[in-house]
């Protein structure tokens, strides 16, 4: 539970099939939905540039009103609607209290996109790693690697 500006809040885990695309959408909207970890990155500078991107994006307070709800309301009972209120109330707060907290929601939602899987990481492996020298365009989701193999002839590949 989360207590904001007087009202305590519930932090939504799981909900409806709308409720997931919203997430999604905002998310993807703010460009998290496919986050890359840059060479050199560690996991905490990950999160860092991640907190720093929802912070500076306007959808940060539609993510928070996605993401928390009036305590004691059934999250099956979330609407945009609802979002909606709950990110105007947000946008209106103004005493540090409420302020820390919210920016201590952002952290933990950041950790909780991932283990839930709603943030995707993806590595691009270092050229030397790469089949036959690719490049990294070569080397996305859906991109044919025809003709080239990690496999020596010397073992039958």
């Amino acid at each position: 539970m989360l207590k904001l500006g007087g009202r305590e809040f519930d932090v939504i885990a799981s909900g409806t099939i709308e409720w997931d695309v919203t997430l999604l959408n905002l998310l993807q909207s703010c460009g998290l939905a496919d986050v890359t970890l840059h060479m050199g990155e560690t996991a905490e500078d990950l999160a860092m540039r991640v907190y720093r991107t929802l912070m500076s994006s306007g959808a940060v307070f539609e993510i928070l009103g996605c993401v928390l709800m009036p305590a004691g309301e059934d999250p099956f009972k979330w609407t945009p609607a609802l979002m909606k209120t709950t990110a105007s109330f947000i946008r209106g707060l103004h005493e540090q209290v409420d302020k820390d907290a919210i920016t201590s929601q952002i952290n933990s939602l950041v950790a909780g996109f991932f283990r839930q899987g709603l943030l995707s990481v993806r590595t691009f492996p270092s050229f030397s790693t790469r089949p036959n020298g690719a490049t990294a365009s070569e080397m996305q989701p859906g991109n044919s690697l025809e003709g080239t193999s990690t496999t020596s002839s010397a073992n039958g590949g």
